[in-house]
């Protein structure tokens, strides 16, 4: 990952064959402008992206034919989606309907993989496949999946501890309990009993 101004971001998209305009290194900047916008900022901090490829054309080798403008649109949708830039206005925006402008103010960390994926819809993974899901957003599904993962086995042993754990007897079952003991108790014999007694009695001559 490295730190990229929206120069190199503009270098890079020029390698797949997009046309970039209205800043310092890229033919200048004319007028029109916003005067208080990214393009007029020192060292310029904003470009237009323009396919001027064949109307008709995929956006990488052995991809699809699109419409350029199916396609300039798609480029405006990929770059809002990232969340990298400062501005990403396109077709459906006021004034941007043949182009897509892009602001980024000093510099990010932006990925080879994001700026593959902004230019064509599409990378390559570290394993060497290629893949249209934005870069980053399979790791985030991943994280989720986890979480979840987590999330139901911590429910599943809270279950277990709750199935385990010993129930707490309600008052009625105490007092059923004891009731029941003191009825099934052995009861002493005729014999016993009166020997039980005789002992309280106080003996003669006494007290």
């Amino acid at each position: 990952m490295a730190e990229r101004s929206i120069a190199d971001v503009g270098r890079y998209l020029q390698k797949v064959g997009l046309n970039i305009g209205e800043h310092p290194e890229f033919g200048g900047v004319g007028k029109g402008h916003s005067p208080t916008g990214y393009h007029y900022r020192p060292g310029g901090q904003a470009i237009d992206v323009r396919d001027w490829r064949p109307d008709v054309a995929p956006a990488y080798k052995g991809g699809p034919a699109k419409s350029w403008k199916e396609r300039t649109g798609e480029l405006r949708y990929r770059a809002q989606k990232l969340g990298l830039f400062n501005e990403a206005l396109g077709p459906g925006d006021p004034g941007h309907d043949t182009h897509v402008h892009l602001a980024l103010e000093g510099k990010k960390y932006i990925t080879d993989p994001q700026l593959e994926w902004l230019a064509t819809g599409r990378y390559k993974t570290a394993e060497g496949k290629l893949t249209d899901i934005m870069p980053g957003a399979d790791l985030v599904a991943s994280t989720q999946q986890k979480n979840e993962a987590s999330g139901d086995d911590l429910s599943s042993l809270m279950s277990l501890l709750q199935l385990t754990k010993p129930k707490q007897k309600t008052l009625q079952e105490v007092m059923l309990e004891q009731t029941l003991g003191e009825a099934l108790a052995p009861q002493p014999s005729m014999s016993q009993q009166f020997l039980v007694e005789y002992m309280k009695s106080p003996l003669p001559g006494v007290g």
